[in-house]
């Protein structure tokens, strides 16, 4: 088995694995690989020519007020059918952890599909961060105002909310690859101001973030109307992404919103 990088002639077979990894449409996928993975650096396993297994570290910065560090989001790793149950994925995230320590990151980022997987990445030295939640509900009385942001104004309004929070500050590439899934808005709801990326799955309402809390909820029903939500927004009350520090830790605790799913 040979771990390497990926290039441009894996492109073929990184999206056929891709597909039997992940229940997504050819278009999902290919803005993946149009807007992000310019981006991103590619890991792969190799066997014979084939690839048994890959992943993609986004690289990302972690902020609060001044101090920041260098971080990769670990995206899309999944392993072929024919490999599985061998620890290939765990070579390749050791190989992977090994390539970003010499280009000095600081630490690796990823958010478990399930419970087994955040056991799995638990085993692999990976911490819970216990700063998101999440709630499903019906929807409440819509009122307040929005406006649509582009993902230019939503980066400035977050980074001002966000300042003395430890979390991801995501780049205009991170958030171009959100607006193919989500839309960007600025709320108000009588003093109280924040901001949402949301979208709609049928009749719900998914936030995939909402800044800073989910007071903001009946605002962004103005802009997004449905019968039932699904909110994600800063707390401590459930796990949601897990973090690898590779080098001394600066925060117990890190935000990190998007998936990206």
């Amino acid at each position: 088995m040979r771990f390497r990088k990926t290039n441009p002639d894996d492109l073929p077979q990184l999206k056929e694995l891709w597909k039997l990894g992940f229940d997504d449409t050819d278009e999902a996928i290919e803005a993946f690989f149009t807007v992000a993975y310019p981006n991103a650096a590619g890991f792969c396993a190799e066997a014979d020519g084939q690839l048994a297994a890959a992943l993609y570290a986004l690289p990302q910065t972690v902020a609060c007020e001044d101090e920041t560090c260098r971080a990769a989001y670990l995206y899309a790793v999944t392993t072929h059918p024919d490999f599985r149950r061998r620890g290939v994925c765990r070579d390749l995230i050791a190989y992977t952890e090994k390539s970003l320590r010499k280009r000095y990151y600081d630490c690796l980022l990823l958010v478990p599909a399930d419970e087994r997987l955040r056991a799995y990445y638990a085993s692999l030295g990976f911490i819970p961060q216990k700063t998101v939640f999440e709630e499903t509900g019906p929807a409440p009385e819509a009122r307040g105002l929005y406006e649509a942001l582009s993902p230019q104004e939503y980066a400035g309004l977050r980074e001002t909310i966000l300042l003395d929070t430890p979390h991801v500050r995501y780049s205009l590439d991170d958030l171009r690859y959100e607006a193919t899934m989500a839309a960007f808005y600025r709320l108000e709801l009588g003093t109280h101001f924040g901001c949402a990326a949301a979208h709609l799955e049928g009749d719900t309402l998914v936030a995939d973030e909402i800044l800073p809390d989910g007071a903001l909820l009946p605002a962004l029903l103005k802009a997004v109307p449905a019968k039932t939500c699904r909110v994600r927004a800063p707390g401590a009350q459930e796990a949601f992404a897990m973090c690898k520090w590779l080098t001394e830790p600066k925060w117990n605790e890190i935000y990190l919103a998007f998936d990206f799913a």
